[in-house]
Formats: C-alpha cells, sequence, structure tokens
C-alpha cells in the first residue's frame, strides 16, 4: 500500500466517524442532525458493548445518534440547541465524554529505541502486560492476539535494557478494519515522563501511513496528558463524542 497523504487521512477520519453516527457527514456539515439507527442495537468489535447513544459535536455541526428505544426522548428534543441536548442527556444517562483526534502531519523524525514488535517479541511483551494490567489474566488469548496483530506490523515498542517499557497496541476496529487504526500507549510507571511514548506513539503512527492506513486516536476528554501527546506527534483536535454505552 502507498503512504497515505494528508488528504487521503482526512477522507478515512470523515468516513470513519460517519460510520459511528450513521450519516455521512458531508450530508451534516452545519446544524443539528437527529439519526435513529437500528445499529446502535449492535455491539461494537473490539469495545464489548452497545454505542446506545452517539453525540458528535464537531465545528458547527452536531448528529445526534440514537437507538429506536431512546426516539421518545430525543423527539421531545428536536426543537434544542446543543448545549440543551447534551445537559438533558446529562441529566438522564451516564454519559462518556471522548476527545477525537485526527492525524494531520508527522511532527516527530527520531523515535530512540522504539521499534516495530515481531512474533519473537512475545515473551517481553507478556511480561510487559502482566506489569500493567496484573488484574488481567492473559491465558489462551493473549498470545493469539498479539501475533495477530504483530503480522500486520501494528505493534510498536520501546526498549531499555533489553526491557519492554513502552507500547503502542492495536485493539479491534469496529469499523473500516486494517484502513484505520487505533493506536493505544501504554506505559510502565517508573519509566514514564522520558519521552518513550511519545517515541513510541510517533513511530506506531509513522508506520501505519507508510503502510497504507490512516492512524486513529481518541481519548477521555479530561485526559490532557493524552491528548497533548497525540498532538506533539502530529494530531490535532477532531471534535468530541458523547456516549452512552450499554
Amino acid at each position: 500500500m502507498p503512504r497515505l497523504s494528508e488528504k487521503e487521512m482526512d477522507a478515512i477520519t470523515n468516513n470513519f466517524y460517519s460510520c459511528f453516527c450513521g450519516i455521512h457527514l458531508s450530508e451534516a456539515e452545519s446544524g443539528i442532525s437527529f439519526v435513529c439507527s437500528a445499529s446502535r442495537n449492535d455491539a461494537l468489535k473490539g469495545f464489548g458493548c452497545k454505542y446506545s447513544i452517539y453525540v458528535l459535536v464537531k465545528e458547527d455541526a452536531c448528529i445526534v445518534s440514537y437507538a429506536p428505544k431512546y426516539a421518545g426522548f430525543f423527539e421531545e428534543l428536536q426543537e434544542a440547541g446543543v448545549i440543551d441536548i447534551l445537559t438533558a442527556i446529562h441529566a438522564r444517562f451516564a454519559i462518556k465524554k471522548m476527545q477525537l483526534m485526527k492525524f494531520k502531519h508527522e511532527r516527530v523524525k527520531e523515535y530512540g529505541n522504539a521499534r516495530v514488535l515481531k512474533k519473537a517479541d512475545y515473551p517481553l511483551y507478556e511480561e510487559f502486560f502482566r506489569s500493567t494490567s496484573p488484574t488481567a489474566d492473559p491465558t489462551g488469548w493473549l498470545q493469539e492476539y498479539f501475533e495477530e496483530k504483530v503480522q500486520k506490523e501494528y505493534f510498536t515498542g520501546y526498549f531499555v535494557n533489553d526491557k519492554l517499557v513502552s507500547v503502542c497496541d492495536a485493539p479491534d476496529m469496529p469499523y473500516m478494519e486494517d484502513t484505520i487504526q487505533h493506536t493505544g500507549i501504554v506505559t510502565l510507571k517508573s519509566e514514564r515522563r522520558k519521552g518513550y511514548a511519545k517515541c513510541t506513539a510517533a513511530l506506531a503512527a509513522h508506520h501505519l501511513i507508510e503502510n497504507g492506513v490512516c492512524p486513529q486516536w481518541e481519548c477521555r476528554a479530561e485526559n490532557t496528558a493524552s491528548i497533548a501527546l497525540a498532538e506533539s506527534i502530529g494530531y490535532e483536535k477532531y471534535g468530541v463524542a458523547y456516549i452512552l454505552e450499554e
């Protein structure tokens, strides 16, 4: 696959979030759009839950996508403004607020001791996983997951003294798999604030772009550290999503 251009990444990102909204964003560039979608009843691959309500606020547009069972609730908000809609949703539901990012251009060219992980790195990855996820049991699934992703060259990691200290992983994507890929980042607590996460995440984005896959980043809106990290390697703010998970 050829390297993606900025224009191509912008189009892919728009298409990706259009899938969540149930309407193409080119049809909802301004104003408020209400979308009642049966797809909101489906559990999302890689998420393990349904996004029964998904509200995207982006520049001058607000897209309100919801499962049919909430149609009555949103019918009463058809004439409301964005602030009133969000206020009403927050008053009734436990909403998760996510900052969505899109990749603009690469700002990091040196990656230190970060590299794309290989199948042979699994023992180091399992040690890393057990350190960062002490309550999770990797038995019977972690190696298969790791090997599937490294075959696609989706994992990057930072090494210090032959130890894996920071990893960009690649969760399953609910839409447009192998066209766009989320790059989660985890770093050992003892190795944070040393620039390792930045190098690892920058290499992950670079390698995806070089292989024709659009990098994607989103995090809790209150996670200012994650937003700053994303911006430091070339992402910019895209929009904010308000989500009811069920």
